[in-house]
């Protein structure tokens, strides 16, 4: 059965996946910190922990 913290987790995970891989991929290319996509990488890690933690919590 797939609830919200699981659709939660998901769209957490491909938001890392995402900005992260671009992130990754702009720093070590040129070497510049775009902060819009550091934005996303900290907002999709918040995501994940939070869904997490309610995924412990709704056993």
């Amino acid at each position: 059965m797939n609830t919200w913290h699981t659709y939660l987790l998901f769209f957490a995970s491909m938001m890392l996946i995402i900005f992260g891989g671009t992130f990754l991929i702009r720093y070590t290319r040129t070497g510049d910190v775009l902060v819009d996509q550091l934005l996303g990488v900290f907002v999709g890690i918040v995501l994940l922990i939070g869904s997490i933690f309610w995924k412990i919590k709704a056993k």
